[in-house]
């Protein structure tokens, strides 16, 4: 039951703030800079009005999990260090001698009280506030992704399902040791993935009878889930039983991870505007459109977008078209289509067709459009010719199943996006893209977001956006001291 009215405490200890609370304090800044009024109406549909006991005041369990995220700490120790952190209870509108809620009820808070919608709102409202207090003053929103470990350690699909089986058993063990006398034999320790297949759902058949009609309803959960695994074909996309979401991405070429994608818009001023989390193997170009979408709905015109070469493509193209600026260089294999090879091959343009050093046309040419909108052209040689040129030791030609050289020629529009991109003013706006990347590692390494704290995308999504939130309020409350001085 959510409380209308707490009546108003007066305590004689309530002047001790003003000695052992600093003015310089980031605690006391931020209540005095950021209004937190907007949590309990927020939150006000996710409790009920009438019945059930009262609830513990929504705006401080908010404010607990902003603490949480801004010292990076976990439940146990944010509650300890809220119970005699001096600094904390001012935060939390506390009196120095109140008491401390059990920390299993931010776990409650957190599965039962925030949605989807809400992490959006909350975000949304520091936005609003920043832009209230004429911080945001840019049209300009730049946009990275940054990875964050999974909480647990991948395992091969042969591990993951094996698992899955023996947790099946072991609670049929429990209550239905009967049951037991029906598995079938388990497969060695070596067995492919197949054959753990194979198993697994002979263990599902001789056991569907007794455990659709006897089970407990753990057994019957554990049994349904290894059923829609195998029968949708998902088991081979997982690479834990426990963090069914968590992929493997990229950092680099040779490098991998296990786990989830923070895809994230800011404003020149560094204020979070955007966020959208993926699994691991999810492609940043791909999120440019929701990244800029969010922005808009969250109050920000957008006139420009500053990120990497993995932006440029040609549905991001056509979706900034001529209102949106996109500041990002094209992937060096386009760009480089834009410069002569200089390998002797030319144009004939009597003969229409390609000739090679040596002086000799080709036989025929194939062409085709490819997706970037480029034209591709594939010139076929002699076999016969280029096996007796002088020069086929170094001629870029010879291949061994057939004698083929290729050109790729730009559309007008890619042309254009190229001349752009080697302008004064594409360069100086390109330059600003490092404050993402500051931000990047802010987030990681001063707020935890480099491991994940639960598991589940539900679970990454609450703490990016918890984490978002708190790095906005502290930059907003920075950004208003300047202001003021």
């Amino acid at each position: 039951m959510l409380r209308e009215n707490t009546q108003m405490k007066l305590s004689q200890y309530r002047s001790l703030y003003d000695v052992i609370v600093p003015k310089d304090n980031l605690l006391r800044k931020i209540k005095e800079n950021i209004d937190f009024s907007f949590v309990n109406p927020m939150l006000r549909e996710q409790y009920c009005e009438n019945f059930g006991r009262p609830a513990t005041e929504p705006e401080m369990m908010f404010k607990l999990m902003f603490l949480k995220k801004l010292y990076d700490l976990s439940d146990e120790q944010l509650v300890q260090n809220a119970y005699v952190n001096m600094a904390y209870k001012y935060f939390l509108d506390l009196d120095p001698e109140d008491g401390m809620i059990d920390s299993s009820l931010m776990t409650k808070f957190r599965k039962t009280r925030i949605t989807e919608d809400i992490l959006e709102e909350m975000l949304k409202e520091t936005i609003r506030q920043a832009i209230d207090k004429g911080i945001i003053k840019s049209n300009t929103i730049i946009v990275d992704s940054t990875h964050t470990e999974a909480a647990v350690r991948p395992k091969t699909v042969t591990q993951v399902l094996r698992n899955l089986s023996k947790q099946l058993r072991k609670e049929i063990y429990k209550t239905m040791y009967d049951l037991s006398e029906k598995f079938p034999e388990k497969p060695s320790e070596t067995a492919e993935l197949s054959e753990e297949i194979e198993y697994t759902r002979r263990l599902l058949e001789c056991t569907e009878k007794e455990i659709t009609e006897y089970a407990n309803q753990k057994i019957k959960g554990i049994y349904d889930r290894i059923k829609e695994l195998l029968d949708t074909g998902r088991i081979r996309e997982i690479r834990s039983k426990d963090d069914e979401d968590a992929r493997f991405g990229h950092k680099t070429p040779t490098r991998t991870f296990f786990g989830y994608k923070n895809h994230i818009a800011m404003t020149e001023e560094r204020i979070i505007t955007g966020i959208e989390v993926t699994s691991g193997e999810a492609p940043d170009g791909k999120q440019l459109e929701t990244l800029v979408e969010k922005s808009k709905k969250n109050g920000i015109e957008v006139k420009e977008v500053v990120g990497d070469m993995a932006y440029v493509s040609k549905d991001n193209l056509e979706y900034c078209g001529d209102k949106i600026t996109l500041i990002a260089k094209s992937n060096p294999v386009i760009a480089g289509l834009a410069a002569p090879k200089n390998d002797g091959f030319e144009y004939n343009k009597d003969a229409g067709t390609m000739q090679c050093p040596a002086g000799e046309l080709a036989m025929r040419v194939e062409k085709r459009e490819l997706e970037s909108g480029n034209i591709f052209y594939r010139y076929v040689f002699s076999k016969r010719k280029c096996k007796n040129c002088p020069l086929k030791d170094s001629c870029p030609a010879i291949h061994k199943s057939e004698n083929t050289y290729s050109v790729t020629v730009l559309n007008e529009q890619n042309k254009a996006r190229l001349e752009f991109e080697q302008t004064e003013e594409f360069g100086k706006r390109l330059e600003v893209r490092y404050r993402i990347e500051e931000k990047n590692g802010e987030l990681k390494q001063a707020h935890g977001l480099g491991k994940a704290n639960s598991m589940g995308l539900a679970a990454m999504r609450l703490q990016t956006f918890f984490t978002a939130f708190a790095v906005n309020v502290k930059r907003i409350v920075k950004l208003t001291e300047r202001k003021v001085a």
